[in-house]
């Protein structure tokens, strides 16, 4: 009988110890990952790293759309905000890390150069937005080379091209002994986009439903690439406004719903592109009970 005894104890433990081997093989790696710091300012690098164990595959997503394949490495912010940077590994397991970014010191006035920013490339009829950068200048002239007159007087202005061309942007400033200039190419312009308002309320009321089952915990990866590549063009920068007032974008917004649970969408309207069917911006109106 002792025998017996004996044969059932090593065969009980024998079967404990597979069963443990198999949840040890099949079970999800437990991530040992740092990112630091959490709140940086602009031009600042976060560094970031991985140490989980036997781990063979790392994607680093970093809320605007950059993303890496490293074990450990730094990226650097050039826009204030928040951003949720995300960690797969092996495809399997993640882990998300919230970081604030503020914007930078002023510059030093006599240690900065006036900068004239602009798109290079743009449509007829579209709104292109050049800035005047560094240098803290007070007093702003902007040509845009089509009326033949000063267009704007401030530090960020807003134009669209009447007619397709080559056109020289001129920039003078109270810092500049001489004008910036800047060339940009006009595109004969589409028709634009106005979609029937049905047909916005039917696109309008589907994303609001593939966000409430984000909202739900249901599968991100299905509902939340549904909308990126079937309305927004996969640019997952498109901006999401929420109750009209904060701003976020796509993939932070659908990161946020994924860890704020009991978040409800009452409801979403959409701005879309001037030249394209893409949308490029979601108002959402939700709230918390």
């Amino acid at each position: 009988m002792n025998r017996n005894l004996t044969l059932t104890t090593r065969a009980t433990l024998a079967t404990g110890g597979i069963l443990l081997l198999l949840l040890w093989l099949t079970a999800r790696p437990t991530i040992r990952a740092t990112v630091s710091p959490l709140q940086v300012s602009v031009g600042q690098a976060v560094q970031y790293a991985d140490s989980t164990r036997d781990a063979e595959s790392h994607r680093w997503e970093f809320g605007n759309g950059a993303t890496a394949r490293r074990t450990k490495g730094q990226y650097t912010y050039w826009k204030p905000g928040v951003y949720l940077i995300r960690l797969t590994v092996d495809d399997n397991a993640q882990q998300t890390f919230r970081v604030t970014v503020r914007p930078g010191p002023p510059v030093n006035r006599r240690d900065s150069v006036v900068q004239l920013n602009g798109p290079t490339i743009g449509y007829q009829n579209e709104k292109m937005t050049f800035t005047a950068t560094g240098g803290h200048s007070r007093a702003f002239a902007w040509r845009f080379g089509e009326t033949g007159r000063i267009d704007s007087r401030d530090p960020t202005a807003i134009y669209s091209y009447n007619q397709p061309g080559r056109y020289t942007v001129v920039l003078t400033t109270d810092l500049t002994n001489y004008p910036l200039k800047h060339t940009v190419y006009i595109q004969p312009g589409f028709r634009k986009f106005n979609p029937p308002v049905d047909s916005t309320d039917m696109m309008g009321d589907d994303i609001r439903r593939r966000l409430q089952a984000i909202a739900d915990g249901q599968p991100f990866n299905s509902h939340y690439y549904y909308v990126l590549n079937r309305y927004l063009c996969k640019r997952d920068y498109a901006a999401v406004q929420i109750n009209a007032s904060k701003v976020n974008d796509f993939y932070s917004y659908c990161m946020g719903l994924r860890f704020d649970r009991g978040v409800k969408i009452d409801e979403v309207s959409i701005d879309s592109d001037t030249l394209t069917r893409c949308i490029f911006r979601l108002n959402v109106t939700q709230h918390k009970p």
